[in-house]
């Protein structure tokens, strides 16, 4: 009974007639009719009938009600009915079914008697005869679907259009709208938007069908021409229908008649619907003269996917900005995906509970869905909709935000700093608002007419959209900037421009000549500092002392007063701080004040050699590809000596360690007024390199060189494994694993016999870092015996730690490798 008092309330409310209802404009054709076709449900019964076009599950037991929408003095003629094609054929028993044909004049309701997948309406201007309508239609068990299937190809053509032609059309859902377009169709279309919008409607067709592109429905003339118009949309339509078309203010009514194309010499007619006011749906078709004693029928047809809500989940990139449209990416599967756009009544919905309306646009298939969300304030929502008349909510939220005004925004000091003219690429950090909305940025010169703003890249700590962000790293190129006043220019998803004010420095001042010598005991000293862009200095600062400038002269010169404690011990070097104009940061001068001391002297040097090292090494000798450490006593040492390592009469490759300091694996620290520890890597030298060391007490004062050693590399042996054993034979295989193996040359137990290595080592399955020897060589004479090895260009072997204890009875014993100094 509820169902039945809506239904009646529905149509009671919604009267036949309206006075205010728009004319029905028809690109090409002529109108039908407008009508509203609706469904109830009894699973819902108090709810309002919903419309037919969106209807997503029409089940056994809904009613499908027809009202005819008249203009005041409009009658309307003829019969209406519907074409129902089940879901499921075999359960339903038949193909089709035709409801009875009833007066269009009123409205009218059909009882639906199973689920359904295809629903087509009928109408008949000049009734209908229910026999030819199902000769018509059941002559190919196909045809019903093949129109529901033309109905979802135009429907696409028709959100093209209504995008291209609404002003409110973002850039997004224009995009989406040719691309839905295209990809209905199974085609990839470039479109050039710069090209005139004819060309661009007759590329897009062309590559859709030659033939429509040609083709006039309407006009027995031929190929229609294209009309004088001035929008993309109206040359779409154009093409589409062959003939000159004028596109109604706000409308997007389109039509192409099939009638000649799918049914030659045949009565029915396709029509296709625009949306009107209230959900009601005008009807264009052909209506020129028809043959004698023939009726027309128009079809209007659409497919019903008979389905659950779709299941959408919105994961990153959900902050949006307040008071625009905005794209927001959802997690769903391709097939919920296709059926999105058949959601309606979308909003939001507040943490309070409450639910605001909105427009929400599927933009093809990018998976993205448009929010519209002008009247939405900052805060937290869900995004809910109904499929027909359940309510569904999408996983997960969005964040509205208020877009920055950059009031407070600027650079970081220390980035304005690195912004120097004609230095290339420079990245810097902008704060002070936030960013996640900016999409472009660009720099442009200040009170320079014929200046043109320049991009700039930019980088947001998580993304566009992915919440606030209070910093922006950029990349201003300034190879081509002069030194001057600049502005960023800050774009959002809004397109308004922001503009952060900025400069551009001149490269900052070079000073030639320092350090300032002065020997110990010295407290006054008058010098000449020569450079360039000395005019651009402030002040200047030294520890332990006064620095006084003079003023700049314009020569590239300028006087330097410094006073200092004449207690200040030889060989201190002292760095200057120099704060130059438009500089957060001074500039720092290292070493730039000198205390000249007296001559280093090495005394005395001790090397420890690897403690795991198990092949011999001579006096003198360093193990190469190895870390080193030792011991230097040297007198006079001062605050900024140094000590350079070489090779002997080579310059290179050299290695200069400060105090402190640590390069690569090499370092060097100062234990005792006279004593220093230097750790050191001799893989950096090659083998047989005369490994020197001179001390230096910056540029003044050095040492004689004194020499640490020879680099000789040497192999590291971990095991000494036999292998398989031939009777008999007075020799054995045997394997060697450990590094620096392609050294050995020869292995023996003793100097007058040796065998010479035919095969080199290769690296370890196991571990890259170790290699494998496969060798052959004489049994050792006893169990105690140490092999020798010779090394690559020596004659004369060297003993090694490593011993093979061969069993009495069994499988070979495991090698040993003795550790030093336990023979």
């Amino acid at each position: 009974m509820l169902r039945l008092l809506g239904i009646a309330l529905f149509i009671l409310s919604n009267g036949s007639v309206f006075a205010s209802l728009p004319p029905l404009v028809c690109p090409a054709g002529g109108p039908i009719g407008s009508v509203d076709l609706r469904v109830a449900s009894p699973r819902s019964p108090a709810a309002a009938p919903l419309p037919l076009r969106t209807i997503n599950r029409l089940e056994e037991g809904d009613t499908l009600i027809y009202r005819p929408l008249l203009r005041s003095s409009e009658q309307r003629k003829g019969e209406v009915t519907f074409v129902l094609v089940p879901a499921n054929k075999t359960a339903a028993g038949e193909n089709l079914l035709i409801l009875d044909p009833k007066p269009a004049r009123e409205a009218q309701q059909w009882k639906v008697p199973w689920r359904v997948g295809v629903v087509a309406f009928v109408y008949g201007p000049s009734g209908l005869s229910a026999k030819k309508v199902r000769n018509f239609l059941s002559r190919d068990d196909e045809l019903v679907a093949q129109l529901a299937d033309y109905a979802e190809k135009t429907a696409q053509t028709e959100a093209l259009i209504a995008a291209l032609s609404s002003p409110n059309s973002s850039a997004a859902a224009v995009e989406s709208a040719l691309h839905g377009f295209s990809s209905q169709y199974g085609l990839n279309v470039q479109i050039d938007r710069n090209a005139a919008p004819n060309q661009q409607a007759m590329t897009l067709f062309r590559t859709l069908n030659p033939a429509i592109a040609s083709y006039d429905p309407i006009s027995s003339q031929g190929s229609g021409q294209f009309a004088q118009t001035a929008g993309l949309a109206t040359s779409v339509a154009t093409l589409f229908f062959g003939s000159p078309v004028g596109l109604a203010a706000g409308g997007t009514a389109m039509l192409l008649e099939l009638g000649q194309v799918a049914f030659p010499k045949a009565q029915f007619r396709s029509s296709f619907s625009q949306t009107i006011p209230n959900d009601g749906l005008g009807l264009c078709g052909r209506r020129d003269p028809v043959p004698p004693h023939t009726r027309v029928v128009y079809l209007w047809a659409s497919r019903v996917p008979n389905s659950g809500p779709p299941q959408l989940s919105i994961e990153k990139e959900n902050f949006l900005p307040a008071a625009l449209k905005s794209p927001v990416p959802v997690s769903v599967s391709d097939t919920d995906w296709k059926f999105v756009d058949r959601a309606r009544s979308w909003a939001v919905q507040a943490e309070d509970g409450k639910i605001i309306p909105i427009a929400v646009q599927k933009l093809g298939d990018t998976k993205l869905l448009e929010l519209d969300l002008s009247q939405v304030k900052p805060g937290k929502y869900n995004l809910v909709a109904n499929w027909d008349w359940d309510r569904f909510q999408v996983k997960g939220h969005v964040e509205v935000q208020p877009l920055s005004d950059f009031a407070s925004a600027g650079l970081v000091a220390s980035s304005q700093d690195l912004l120097v003219g004609k230095t290339g690429k420079v990245p810097v950090t902008v704060q002070g608002a936030d960013f996640e909305f900016i999409m472009k940025v660009d720099i442009e010169k200040v009170n320079d007419k014929f200046a043109s703003p320049a991009p700039v890249p930019f980088v947001l700590p998580r993304g566009v959209r992915q919440g606030p962000q209070d910093k922006m790293d950029i990349q201003v190129n300034t190879i081509d900037l002069d030194p001057g006043p600049y502005k960023l220019l800050l774009s959002q998803v809004d397109g308004k421009t922001h503009a952060v004010n900025v400069k551009i420095l001149p490269a900052p001042p070079s000073i030639d000549n320092f350090p300032v010598v002065l020997n110990q005991g010295a407290s006054q000293i008058e010098f000449r500092l020569r450079g360039q862009r000395l005019d651009l200095l402030k002040r200047v600062e030294v520890a332990r002392g006064l620095a006084v400038l003079g003023p700049p002269s314009g020569s590239g010169e300028r006087s330097l007063s410094l006073h200092m404690s004449s207690e200040i011990a030889g060989g201190t070097g002292l760095a200057v701080r120099a704060y130059v104009q438009d500089r957060t940061e001074p500039l720092t001068f290292a070493d730039a004040v000198r205390i000249v001391g007296p001559r280093p002297m090495i005394t005395e040097i001790r090397i420890s050699q690897p403690p795991d090292a198990n092949v011999q090494l001579s006096a003198g000798e360093l193990a190469g590809g190895t870390y080193l450490s030792a011991i230097l006593r040297v007198q006079h040492i001062q605050s900024n000596s140094t000590v350079t390592l070489g090779c002997e009469q080579q310059p290179d490759p050299s290695i200069t360690l400060h105090l402190g300091d640590r390069s690569g694996a090499s370092r060097l620290q100062q234990l005792a007024p006279d004593q220093l520890f230097l750790s050191l890597d001799t893989s950096v030298w090659l083998n047989g390199c005369i490994l020197e060391a001179t001390v230096a007490n910056g540029q003044e004062t050095r040492s004689d060189v004194s020499r640490l050693g020879r680099v000789v590399r040497v192999p590291k042996v971990e095991r000494f494994e036999p292998g398989m054993e031939t009777a008999g034979s007075d020799e054995m295989q045997a394997v060697l694993i450990g590094q620096n193996l392609e050294t050995i040359e020869k292995l023996g137990w003793n100097a007058g016999q040796s065998e010479t290595i035919a095969t080199l080592p290769l690296p370890l399955a196991t571990d890259s870092s170790k290699q494998e020897l496969q060798v052959r060589i004489p049994r050792p004479p006893d169990a105690q015996a140490a092999l020798l090895v010779w090394l690559r260009g020596e004659s004369r072997p060297r003993l090694t730690r490593v011993h093979l204890r061969m069993p009495p009875v069994g499988p070979p014993a495991l090698p040993t490798a003795a550790p030093i100094g336990t023979r």
